[in-house]
């Protein structure tokens, strides 16, 4: 009855030994990983500063990707992932782009949303670029804002 009673008593203080190691290790594990992935997870823009050839300064602020619903001949939808990247000559610049960036990704989103499936599938990225550019531009004047970038760039364009 002894050794049946002091079994009991060492698998219970075994078993709360291990459960509590491995709650230990669970809890410790999830908050290192909460932390690392929300930084992972950040959705706001960044801004890298590059030297240019002449002396001056560009910086590039990216705009988180935009999602795009396309629709083809057959009126199916397809999916379309823009990222772009804007040059701006300035600090100042940097930090208008970074203050309009929900107008910057709905121009984007509509301009793209309004062509057929297979006419922007047949698009060079250059073009797209050329496209974007251009009606960015003409939108932020109808506004009477000033252009805070000299140029855009397309950093990812992933078709579904």
């Amino acid at each position: 009855m002894k050794k049946i009673i002091l079994a009991g008593i060492f698998s219970a203080v075994t078993a709360a030994i291990v459960g509590g190691g491995v709650a230990w290790g669970v809890i410790h594990y999830m908050q290192n990983s909460s932390s690392v992935a929300a930084s992972n997870t950040e959705s706001r823009p960044q801004v890298e500063e590059v030297k240019v050839k002449d002396g001056s300064k560009s910086l590039f602020v990216s705009l988180p990707e935009s999602v795009v619903t396309l629709h083809d001949d057959e009126n199916d939808n397809h999916y379309m992932l823009v990222e772009l990247a804007m040059v701006a000559d300035d600090e100042q610049n940097s930090k208008r782009i970074l203050a309009d960036e929900p107008l910057y990704q709905s121009i984007v989103v509509s301009t793209l949303s309004e062509m057929k499936y297979e006419n922007v599938r047949t698009l060079k990225i250059s073009d797209i670029k050329e496209i974007l550019l251009n009606t960015m531009n003409k939108e932020v004047q109808a506004r009477g804002i000033p252009i805070p970038w000299s140029d855009i760039l397309v950093k990812k364009v992933v078709f579904q």
